[in-house]
């Protein structure tokens, strides 16, 4: 049941200039507006591009979650990272045990942990706008 909503992140979270690029490990360094989402893979991160690309960094997902944080990027759960320009919606349950769902740019599903649900609708509810 996700619904038609227009998502504005204007909150106090840096814009995300093209030129600046945010360092990876391994002498890599990239936009944080090209990055689709992170995904901890043990003492590796796998970085997802908005291209369809995948980085295989030796930096952890803690590490790099630190150096996007002034970005707009979230964790929903342990182990993601995304960046909240490409989420396209979420899904809401009216019980809070069940768990709330990400839906992000490439039509994939994220679920968001229970401890961290309060926090992502404190940032997504005030910008959300219907259509």
């Amino acid at each position: 049941m996700l619904g038609k909503y227009k998502h504005r992140f204007c909150n106090n979270t840096k814009a995300m200039n093209p030129n600046e690029l945010i360092h990876l490990g391994s002498r890599k360094k990239i936009s944080a507006s090209s990055i689709l989402m992170l995904k901890a893979d043990i003492n590796y991160t796998l970085i997802y591009l908005d291209d369809g690309k995948q980085i295989l960094s030796s930096t952890t997902l803690g590490v790099l979650e630190k150096r996007l944080k002034a970005y707009n990027f979230f964790r929903p759960n342990k182990s993601l990272v995304i960046n909240l320009a490409f989420m396209l919606d979420y899904e809401n349950k009216v019980t809070s045990n069940d768990i709330v769902k990400i839906l992000l740019k490439n039509d994939l599903k994220i679920s968001l942990s229970r401890r961290r649900t309060a926090q992502f609708l404190k940032i997504v509810s005030p910008i959300l706008f219907v259509e």
